[in-house]
């Protein structure tokens, strides 16, 4: 005896449902759509505020839970998650802290991700909330640096939250012509004082350690040879 229409049809939509709900970040177009959904209430933050910024240094953040299309084989979120989540606290910061820049056509400047570079101290566990928090680091006349970090809320007896990650993104402005404009022109440009001392006291001593960081820039020349290959398909 065949099973009831009702009986088949529950059999069949409540694992598809539940593999959908948890899967959310990973349907066709979902990243799109969330992108569109950030600009749109961003865009009408700043209009409302007449592309006024955010203070310099101000700290923009997200929160965000862990399903299951986020985890790998070791039941944590996947390092790759982590670049893919930081994409929109970039555009949250960008809007905020220079909404001139990427709202008013006529100055014709670009903002480029150049790189990012993450360090992980904790799991971060399927289903457990976290938090994003980003603001600007530091720059110099070429690149402008983000803070980021990945924060797990106080659970039981804890009386502080757990930093999960922290990472920092190499940011380069330039106009449509290719040509480079400096991170103090942009921010001058937003409405920011960049020669006010406090700010350029912060500014010159978190570039003490970014400075290092660009030495990184080195793994693109590098000396040792690759020729000695081991070659494994994925397909």
């Amino acid at each position: 005896m065949a099973p009831p229409i009702a009986t088949l049809s529950a059999a069949i939509g409540v694992p598809a449902l539940i593999l959908i709900l948890t899967h959310l970040k990973s349907l066709p177009l979902a990243y799109t759509f969330r992108s569109w959904l950030l600009l749109r209430s961003l865009v009408k933050r700043a209009t409302m505020a007449q592309l006024c910024p955010d203070p310099l240094f101000t700290v923009v953040s997200q929160d965000y839970r862990c399903l299951l299309d986020d985890i790998d084989y070791n039941q944590h979120m996947n390092n790759s998650t982590y670049n893919k989540m930081l994409d929109f606290s970039r555009i949250h910061l960008l809007y905020a802290v220079f909404p001139k820049m990427m709202m008013e056509p006529n100055h014709n400047i670009f903002g480029h991700n150049a790189g990012v570079l993450t360090l992980f101290k904790k799991e971060i566990a399927p289903f457990q909330q976290y938090t994003i928090q980003t603001r600007v680091w530091t720059w110099n006349q070429k690149w402008l640096w983000l803070q980021h970090r990945f924060v797990i809320p106080a659970e039981g007896d804890q009386t502080e939250p757990t930093v999960a990650c922290v990472a920092v993104s190499k940011l380069v402005f330039k106009r449509a012509s290719g040509k480079t404009v400096s991170p103090a022109e942009v921010l001058e440009l937003c409405g920011h004082f960049v020669n006010n001392p406090t700010v350029e006291e912060r500014r010159a001593r978190n570039w003490e350690t970014a400075a290092n960081l660009l030495k990184l820039d080195t793994l693109f020349t590098d000396r040792d040879s690759w020729e000695n290959t081991l070659c494994l398909s994925m397909l």
